[in-house]
């Protein structure tokens, strides 16, 4: 894998509609201008329904598999690569954050899992795929009456389809907590989500919401066992784990990106965050996947 100055965003510009997607079956499936083991981010929302096969990649450094009947959602921002896929039968499909539907897009941003995967039974991966066909089959048909309104509405129907089995899980995970608990972390997941590169302290959160910041930070911490302070401190060393192992820039450089005008004070805090100084992770971490 060739490190780069600069960690690639593909754009969405050159698709219709706001929509992307592709059957398994096609040739390149992922698009002509997708190298598969080179890393990279989307400013959009891309998913995979695994009708059958395996897919294995990396999202943030953290390897995710799917198999038969799974479903796959990542996050504009996220940066990953692929790393094999034996791909039989599913689809991807590629959207556009402006045209999904406000509430679904607050689920979305409130999933309290970096990697949103699910499975969907039989029936269900049945009935996706075959809804999946005829929005590929709406979104070829440039000439069809209304093709665009039908075609977003049909993608949004997929992707609540996609959030509702993940929530089932999620849902499972949170059993005992009390649900103005859970919404109260959700909408600070979502906040992070929304807002991962602007630095901000825990008390601009909590006002925000509309609550103290006492009350954020025990709730949080009652519900995921961190802090909010962690929560922040964790999404910025994700974002300086991505730098330093996918591209080649200086720390310095990467501190300054982060909102650190203190490039030792950034080394201190990584290093007491992750166990290990910049330099030292980006060796290892690289040595690693060699």
């Amino acid at each position: 894998m060739n490190k780069q100055a600069q960690i690639p965003v593909h754009l969405m510009d050159d698709w219709f509609a706001g929509i992307y997607i592709k059957s398994f079956s096609a040739a390149r499936p992922f698009g002509s201008g997708y190298e598969l083991d080179e890393p990279h981010r989307h400013d959009f929302y891309y998913c995979v329904l695994l009708d059958k096969g395996e897919l294995q990649m990396e999202v943030d450094l953290q390897k995710a598999t799917l198999s038969d009947g799974n479903l796959f959602l990542s996050y504009p921002g996220q940066v990953h690569r692929i790393l094999s896929a034996n791909l039989r039968s599913g689809w991807f499909l590629a959207l556009d954050p402006a045209i999904i539907d406000p509430p679904l897009k607050d689920i979305l941003d409130q999933c309290l899992s970096e990697v949103v995967k699910a499975s969907a039974g039989p029936r269900l991966a049945r009935d996706l795929s075959a809804l999946l066909a005829y929005l590929h089959e709406t979104h070829q048909d440039r000439e069809r009456p209304f093709n665009i309104k039908i075609a977003h509405h049909l993608t949004n129907a997929f992707t609540y389809q996609l959030a509702s089995a993940y929530l089932a899980t999620e849902r499972d995970s949170l059993n005992g907590h009390p649900s103005r608990s859970i919404e109260i972390v959700k909408r600070f997941r979502q906040l992070i989500r929304q807002r991962y590169h602007i630095l901000m302290k825990p008390s601009e959160f909590a006002a925000e919401m509309h609550i103290s910041a006492g009350h954020l930070n025990d709730t949080v911490r009652e519900v995921t066992g961190f802090s909010v302070t962690q929560h922040l401190q964790q999404e910025t060393m994700r974002e300086a784990k991505r730098q330093l192992y996918y591209t080649d820039l200086p720390i310095k450089e990467i501190s300054r990106s982060l909102g650190f005008d203190d490039a030792q004070y950034f080394t201190r805090l990584f290093t007491k965050i992750t166990g290990s100084p910049p330099t030292t992770f980006r060796l290892d971490s690289r040595g690693a996947s060699a």
